[in-house]
């Protein structure tokens, strides 16, 4: 307990610190020419801070995006699947402790074995039957290629709600089906609530014995009332009890927040700062808040209470303020949303996940995968590559199991144009080499070509990208201020075909 006077001197170094980062947080965008160029950029540009999900996601993490997806009839053609000597694993357990009032995830509600009715807990044990025979269909198939794990990602959902004896035996399953690599990381998501809960602590460490490197788990803030409008069912002294849990067990943990969730604003944004200058996680997650049709998605479309959420110049400041203090407390940022305190502590999954030259395979509810086959022989007429997804009916992706078919209902073949969208929407986040300017003058301008040369230089123009000469390999990457606007940019990469695809969905 501190001194009254010690305590009224820490208050005051806050604040003046706050004031100072407000400040420079303020002069920076200042820098960048916000908020006066923004009616040029929403105008012109077409580019503004989106409140709704982007393709199916909250942020632009795949290519194609989900929405894309066609849906598949029980007679049409699905591909040969070649996987290569690698591939990522994800597996989706679809149960989560609470219903969060953000979320638009395949989950389904369930607090554990000791807090559920026995119809839940049954539906939980058959899901998870159904998926291990998932993990042994596909193990087969990859046995046929002689393809090898590379890294393991357990998400959900809240996997960690799972009875240890359940996870000990997914993983077993897993690593005794599939060859996996020696050096795989394996990464598991928990919860503030199950890595506090009474078996919290013991689970972390049987899962540490048995191969697992790495937990993720969300804290979304450390705002009681931002939490408690979120659903989290915890207090900001339960997560900050999570965080140091998590630090006992593991040397490698990612932690997770929202910016923009309802009742989120700059000041919270500090208050978050100041609790991870005492945390110091090892990775930091912190995502703009986007919303479809959730809870907070409906309050956001609701006159009396879209004055609950921050406006655009409000949200800028937020993410500047904590781009400039988590930098200078000594993290590196990795793009516009993650931060290591440390390079060996960057997530490989989640450059797997977002890159279909990277192949990963999907199990469970949901699941989505992607694999590149464009270096494969071709003994038969195939696509460059592969976008398919599970079931997003939990139900419906267990009963598929149980009567012998297939799971995937949705998909997308990718051809070259495909491709080159995805090199843009993806690499554009820390660098796209620039092939097609080094050869300009020898290779023929083919029309999509023309179409990405043209869309480039219009963000060119408007200093939302940026082209670096180093070398003889002109890379092209979004700038400072295009890093703020960074999932609104690259989603106007998204192939014509996915943008009017998307368009149809949406009407």
């Amino acid at each position: 307990m501190y001194f009254d006077g010690v305590s009224h001197n820490h208050q005051e170094g806050i604040m003046r610190d706050k004031i100072e980062a407000f400040d420079n947080a303020k002069a920076v965008l200042s820098q960048l020419g916000l908020p006066g160029s923004l009616p040029v950029l929403r105008e012109e540009a077409g580019i503004y801070m989106q409140r709704t999900i982007l393709g199916g996601s909250h942020s632009v993490v795949t290519y194609p995006p989900l929405n894309a997806l066609q849906e598949l009839g029980p007679r049409d053609h699905i591909y040969p699947i070649h996987y290569g000597d690698k591939t990522n694993l994800y597996v989706h357990i679809a149960f989560c402790e609470t219903t969060c009032t953000f979320c638009h995830y395949v989950v389904r509600n369930y607090r554990g074995t000791n807090h559920s009715p026995a119809s839940r807990i049954q539906g939980v044990a058959r899901y998870l039957d159904a998926l291990k025979m998932e993990i042994k269909d596909w193990s087969e198939e990859l046995k046929a290629s002689d393809t090898a794990i590379s890294s393991i990602y357990i998400g959900g959902g809240t996997p960690l709600i799972l009875d240890t004896s359940q996870l000990t035996d997914l993983i077993e399953t897993i690593t005794s089906h599939f060859n996996v690599v020696p050096d795989a990381e394996i990464c598991i998501e928990g919860s503030p609530l199950t890595i506090t809960a009474k078996d919290g602590l013991e689970k972390l460490q049987t899962l540490k014995q048995i191969g697992v490197t790495r937990l993720s788990f969300g804290v979304q803030s450390f705002d009681n009332d931002v939490l408690k409008a979120s659903a989290r069912g915890y207090s900001r002294e339960t997560a900050f009890a999570a965080c140091d849990i998590a630090s006992k067990v593991f040397d490698n943990w990612n932690l997770d927040l929202i910016q923009s969730l309802f009742k989120g604003r700059p000041d919270e944004v500090w208050d978050n700062i100041v609790a991870l200058r005492e945390l110091r996680p090892p990775h930091i997650t912190w995502y703009h808040g986007r919303f479809a049709n959730t809870p907070q998605g409906k309050w956001l479309r609701n006159i009396d209470r879209a004055d609950g959420f921050e406006g655009e110049q409000a949200t800028l400041l937020g993410r500047m303020l904590i781009w400039e203090e988590l930098i200078a407390n000594g993290y590196h940022q990795v793009d516009g949303n993650r931060f290591v305190r440390d390079l060996r502590f960057i997530d490989p999954f989640k450059k797997s996940r977002t890159s279909v030259s990277s192949n990963l395979l999907g199990l469970g509810a949901s699941a989505y995968s992607h694999v590149d086959m464009r270096s494969y022989p071709r003994c038969f007429e195939v696509p460059d590559g592969l976008f398919f997804r599970n079931s997003t009916n939990i139900d419906e992706y267990v009963a598929r199991i149980e009567a012998g078919n297939s799971t995937v209902t949705s998909g997308l073949a990718l051809d070259e144009l495909e491709y080159r969208a995805a090199s843009y929407v993806i690499g554009l986040r820390t660098g796209r080499v620039e092939p097609e300017l080094l050869e300009f003058e020898q290779s023929p301008n083919t029309e999509d070509v023309a179409y990405y040369q043209r869309l480039a230089e219009k963000m060119l123009g408007y200093g939302l990208l940026e082209c670096n000469y180093g070398g003889n390999q002109p890379v092209l990457k979004l700038s400072r201020l295009g890093m703020l606007f960074e999932d609104e940019i690259l989603s106007t990469f998204y192939s014509p075909w996915v943008l009017e695809k998307l368009d149809g969905s949406a009407t």
